[in-house]
């Protein structure tokens, strides 16, 4: 058996499995796909296939998925609402940190930081989210809710709309009526409709839809994260 830690991304279309470790020449990378009628045993069974197969012998496990994380649960989870009330895996004794990603993204973001630093990162998937650091605490709000920002109301000239159904990868999967690999594909080789559709931009590094721009949704977000705040470093992803 090969000793490594095992890191698990679980997302609105995909499943990202990573190993590390001494005993590893090279990282181990997995990536399947997964959607709203992923449940809790698919997760399972991918992870521990996964282990099974390359001969580890995980020494951690963390596991970041999209929704609201408390006490090592998932309490909810808009993108994937079957994983509600899951624990995680809880094989062998192996430390596990089940974490919501983008409050992982934030610890992975600061960790060069200074002790009393503030930090704002947001991140761009399937939906949109972000999460702060205050003068080295994490910013939690009112039953860890802080940071939807997904949530935030944008109005536009067909009404009030959320800057997840602006911004979101899964606003971009129903214009252009295509998979995200399809999408992703398309605007590799510059196919002329999906260019249309959809626009890449900065500093989010995804594209965004040409329609998100209303009174400029995404980077209106970003932009009141860091007035609120004013931190010392605002990476997106």
């Amino acid at each position: 058996m090969r000793h490594a830690a095992v890191g698990v991304d679980i997302g609105g279309t995909k499943l990202l499995m990573l190993a590390e470790g001494r005993d590893l020449e090279a990282p181990l990378i997995r990536r399947l796909a997964t959607g709203p009628s992923v449940v809790p045993a698919d997760i399972e069974a991918a992870v521990r296939a996964f282990i099974a197969e390359n001969a580890l012998k995980p020494t951690a496990l963390g596991i970041a998925v999209p929704g609201l994380v408390e006490n090592g649960q998932v309490k909810i989870s808009d993108v994937l609402p079957q994983l509600t009330g899951w624990e995680g895996l809880h094989d062998d004794g192996t430390p596990q940190l089940l974490v919501n990603d983008i409050r992982g993204a934030l610890a992975q973001e600061s960790a060069g930081l200074s002790k009393a630093s503030s930090a704002v990162v947001i991140v761009c998937g399937t939906a949109v989210g972000s999460a702060y650091l205050c003068e080295g605490r994490v910013v939690r709000g009112s039953r860890g809710w802080a940071g939807e920002i997904g949530s935030m109301p944008i109005s536009t000239p067909q009404g009030v709309k959320r800057l997840d159904d602006l911004a979101g990868g899964g606003a971009i999967v129903r214009a252009v009526g295509e998979r995200p690999e399809q999408i992703h594909a398309a605007l590799a080789t510059g196919d002329p409709r999906t260019r249309r559709i959809v626009r890449p931009r900065r500093p989010c590094h995804r594209a965004l839809p040409r329609w998100a721009d209303h009174q400029g949704s995404l980077g209106g977000g970003w932009v009141l994260s860091a007035a609120v705040l004013r931190p010392h470093a605002w990476p997106g992803g």
